[in-house]
């Protein structure tokens, strides 16, 4: 992502708010540098995220609506649940965050708003970047564009924990910054660029939720949440997101999740 318009990673002020953000899917590592690694467990045990929706959260019922599934599935070698939010960008394709499906079991289940589930495989599963893809055959949602230009304003549409129908909170969205990541294991470097933005409340099960614009266009999607802050998070801009949009859309063949992160 060389060559990006923005703030490199030798803000320090970002670095270390990077450094201190938590991964938002039921995973015991953190898809921050490993050198503050956060567990989630003791963020959520912690008292210091509410245990209700943000302020600004409600039903949403907007045309995305049908394009904003829940993931669901089991994790038996990690001992844990997969829970998660995705959103289609391709005939039947979902994208999500790697680090929601590590070591999952298959298939997992796509659920849309209206109670109807499907089937999926992981056809993509990237661990530098934090991206996912799968393939639900059948789903008939339409797919959401990507929008590479930011936008100051957007709404963070996801499932929270249990919920049958997303919540929508409203986000105001910072610049783009590019800095290093070190993947969802801690070990594969790479060069990251995301969005931080303000106002929502995220929630582990929104992991993978879509930052929509006004238009119906997906932003970017949310991968961790800060710990500091709890109505701050961040969010994979649509440019990081891209490359591997363009490898899962057409994408058959089922791939590993790895191993538990």
């Amino acid at each position: 992502m060389a060559g990006l318009d923005g703030d490199h990673a030798q803000v320090p002020e970002f670095w270390r708010a990077l450094c201190a953000v938590m991964c938002v899917a039921l995973t015991t590592g953190c898809a921050a540098p490993r050198q503050q690694p956060v567990s989630q467990k003791s963020v959520a045990d912690s008292g210091q995220r509410p245990t209700s929706s943000g302020e600004g959260a409600r039903p949403y019922t907007g045309e995305a609506v049908r394009s904003i599934v829940r993931v669901t599935g089991t994790a038996r070698g990690c001992d844990r649940d997969v829970a998660g939010t995705g959103f289609v960008y391709a005939r039947e394709r979902v994208m999500l965050t790697a680090h929601t499906l590590a070591g999952a079991d298959r298939p997992v289940k796509v659920s849309l708003a209206d109670g109807r589930g499907f089937d999926a495989e992981v056809v993509l599963f990237d661990s530098r970047t934090d991206i996912a893809v799968l393939w639900a055959k059948g789903l008939p949602s339409p797919p959401l564009p990507l929008r590479a230009k930011r936008e100051a304003s957007a709404l963070v549409i996801g499932y929270e924990e249990g919920g049958a129908t997303p919540s929508a909170q409203p986000a105001s969205v910072g610049g783009h910054r590019l800095t290093e990541f070190r993947g969802i294991y801690g070990d594969q470097p790479t060069e990251f660029d995301s969005y931080p933005f303000q106002g929502p409340h995220v929630r582990r099960s929104m992991s993978g939720a879509p930052l929509i614009s006004r238009d119906g266009g997906v932003l970017g999607m949310v991968f961790a949440a800060d710990v500091d802050q709890e109505d701050k998070g961040y969010a994979l801009t649509a440019r990081q997101l891209s490359a591997a949009a363009k490898r899962g859309r057409h994408a058959t063949v089922p791939v590993s999740t790895e191993g538990c992160a």
